[in-house]
């Protein structure tokens, strides 16, 4: 097993994760902070998911490789810390997700509507 490998495999994995995690959860937020349309909403939308599954499905392959290949002589490379941090990440995403499902958006208003109180 080459680590120095299997950690650039993983960093990948954990760069799918966090924008997977902003494009699912974070999207109206990054629109407004870069004044972006409701179709560049969209657009950033389905961009951060594709982006996030190849560099994901990029990380997975390489880990593989890493975890295939045979050993090298690599010093103080330690592969806790990014698991801990890929751990958080996923606690993160299901944290997230579960709180979007117990507590749903209210609709938007649309202009020229009226709100009966």
């Amino acid at each position: 097993m080459r680590k120095k490998t299997v950690k650039l495999g993983l960093n990948y994995i954990l760069v799918g994760m966090v924008l997977v995690i902003i494009a699912t959860f974070f999207h109206e937020e990054v629109a407004w902070l870069f004044l972006l349309l409701p179709s560049g909403e969209a657009r950033f939308t389905f961009l951060g998911l594709f982006i996030g599954g190849l560099c994901g499905g990029f990380g997975v392959l390489i880990s593989a490789i890493g975890l295939l290949q045979g050993p090298a002589l690599e010093k103080n490379i330690y592969l806790t810390p990014i698991l801990i941090i890929l751990a958080a990440a996923l606690l993160l995403f299901f944290m997230l997700l579960y709180s979007s499902i117990r507590n749903p958006e209210p609709p938007k208003v649309r202009p020229g509507e009226t709100i009966t109180i």
